[in-house]
C-alpha cells in the first residue's frame, strides 16, 4: 500500500522561537505523545550555540532522556562543532542547512553559502564517518525575507553541491510559507533531474494556505517525506515575518483522505497538541544556560 514519510519538527523548528520556553520533562512529553501517536521521525532539537537559539539551549540534556525511546531522532547542525555535539549526543541523523538565498544564508549561518557549503562537506565526511543519517536542507527555496523570489537555478545549485558531498536526503524548504503548486511543481521537477534515488523532502510554512495544495502537487511528483509541526506551530528567528509550519494533524488528516495509508493516531495527535499548548500558554522564560 502506497505511503508516506511524515517528520514531525515541532520540537526544533515549532519552539525554536516560542513565545514561551518548553522545559525538558515537557519536551519529553511531546516526543512520547507523538510516538504514541505513530509519529516515527522526529526532529528533536538543534544543536547552536545557546545563545542564538536559547529555546532549544537544553539540547543535550533532552537527546540524554532520549535514550529510552524508540524512535528515529534527528537532530539540525549547522556546523562541525553542532555535529561534535550530536555524536557525543548519540544523535543517529542530522540535518545540515545552507540557503538558497545569499541573504539568508548570511543572516542565518553569518557566512556566504560557498563558504558554508565547503565547511558542510566536512560536516557530512564525519557524520557519516560516525555512521550518521545526513541530509541536506536549502532553506528559502522559494522565496527570502531579503531578496524575494529564488530562481530555481539558485535551488539545484546547492542541491548539486549537497549530492556531490553524498548527503543521504535532500530537503527543500519554503522558509516564508510563500509558495504556490506552480513553484513546487517546477522545483521538484528540476530536482528529480539531478537527484538519482535521493530522496527529496518538502518543508512547508503555511501562510495562504496553500499548504496542502503544494502537498498534492509535490506528491504527484514523487515527493514521499514531509516535515510540519503540531498546531502549526514555528517560523524561523532569522527571517523576518515567517509564517508557521504545515499542520501536521492537517496534513495527516489529507492523506488518509486520499487513501494513502498514515499509520498514525489523530486522537492522540491532538491530545498531544492540547498539552503542548497549555505549557506554551504559560510564557515561560528559557532558563540561563553556559554556552556549550
Amino acid at each position: 500500500m502506497e505511503t508516506v514519510k511524515i517528520i514531525d519538527v515541532t520540537p526544533r523548528d515549532g519552539l525554536q522561537d516560542a513565545s514561551g520556553y518548553v522545559p525538558v520533562s515537557e519536551k519529553i512529553a511531546l516526543i512520547e505523545g507523538l510516538l504514541k501517536a505513530g509519529v516515527r521521525s522526529v526532529e528533536v532539537t538543534a544543536f547552536v550555540r545557546p545563545d542564538w537559539i536559547p529555546l532549544l539551549a537544553d539540547a543535550d540534556p533532552l537527546v540524554d532522556q532520549l535514550r529510552h525511546l524508540d524512535g528515529e531522532w534527528i537532530a539540525l547542525v549547522p556546523n562541525e562543532r553542532g555535529l561534535k555535539r550530536a555524536i557525543s549526543a548519540g544523535i543517529p541523523a542530522v540535518t545540515l542547512v545552507a540557503s538558497a538565498s545569499e541573504s539568508h544564508n548570511k543572516s542565518n549561518l553569518n557566512r556566504s553559502r560557498v563558504d558554508t557549503l565547503a565547511a558542510l562537506a566536512r560536516v557530512t565526511e564525519l557524520a557519516h564517518q560516525a555512521g550518521m543519517q545526513v541530509k541536506g536542507a536549502i532553506s528559502t527555496s522559494f522565496s527570502c525575507p531579503f531578496e524575494g523570489e529564488i530562481p530555481t537555478k539558485d535551488v539545484l545549485m546547492v542541491a548539486e553541491a549537497y549530492l556531490r558531498m553524498g548527503v543521504d536526503a535532500i530537503g527543500i524548504a519554503d522558509t516564508m510559507g510563500t509558495a504556490n503548486p506552480a513553484a513546487v511543481k517546477e522545483r521538484v521537477k528540476e530536482l528529480n533531474t539531478v537527484r538519482g534515488k535521493v530522496p527529496l523532502s518538502l518543508h512547508l510554512h503555511d501562510r495562504f494556505g496553500w499548504g496542502l495544495a503544494n502537498v498534492a502537487m509535490a506528491y504527484e511528483y514523487g515527493v514521499r517525506e514531509y516535515e510540519v509541526a503540531l498546531a502549526g506551530l514555528g517560523g524561523c528567528p532569522y527571517a523576518p515575518g515567517a509564517a508557521g509550519n504545515l499542520d501536521t494533524e492537517k496534513l495527516v488528516e489529507f492523506f488518509i483522505a486520499q487513501k494513502i495509508f498514515i499509520p498514525i493516531d489523530l486522537n492522540l495527535l491532538a491530545a498531544t497538541r492540547v498539552r503542548l499548548l497549555s505549557v506554551l500558554s504559560r510564557k515561560l522564560a528559557a532558563p540561563v544556560m553556559d554556552e556549550n
